[in-house]
């Protein structure tokens, strides 16, 4: 199944559509990972909470927990004190790839799992992941969600000034 990000902010603001090959809209990222207490929520169209990923504390090597609805916890790992790769807990994915080119992929022993890829399309920069088992669809958006944090302008979440105008400006 082909899901992609939409990176743009057009009506969106705070959180990262996800839509099919179709353009219908399946689900939302939302939120930002720029402090150890902050989260990334995946949420269905209803926005009904599906699961969450956040940091675990800083130590030497980075790791995330995901917590998923109705699912054991899993945490996401890093193997080495450089980006890439990773280890995704309960499922025993490897994950490899790079920030700078936009492509990453996810493994089982020798098999792919999934593989997520960095393109410019019509609405603009998206994160376009081919996922081959529906049951990995969670983990594996939310982990995109992550590389977008890394590789993405982050998104800011609304701020509402004195005369009720809508505004993600920080200042």
């Amino acid at each position: 199944m082909k899901l992609i990000l939409l990176f743009n902010q057009q009506k969106n603001y705070g959180q990262i559509p996800v839509v099919d090959q179709a353009g219908q809209t399946q689900f939302f990222i939302q939120g930002k990972l720029h402090n150890s207490n902050h989260t990334l929520f995946l949420t269905d169209i209803n926005h009904n909470e599906i699961g969450r990923l956040y940091q675990d504390g800083r130590s030497i090597l980075t790791s995330y927990t995901i917590d998923i609805i109705d699912y054991d916890l899993a945490q996401v790992k890093q193997v080495t004190n450089v980006e890439f790769p990773m280890f995704l807990t309960k499922k025993n994915y490897l994950i490899t790839g790079s920030t700078k080119k936009g492509s990453y992929e996810f493994r089982s022993t020798f098999k792919k799992i999934a593989s997520c890829e960095s393109m410019i399309i019509d609405s603009g920069l998206a994160l376009v992941c081919d996922i081959k088992k529906y049951q990995d669809i969670p983990y594996i958006l939310l982990i995109a969600g992550l590389f977008s944090q890394w590789s993405a302008t982050p998104l800011e979440l609304p701020q509402f000034k004195f005369n009720n105008q809508l505004s993600t400006d920080c200042n």
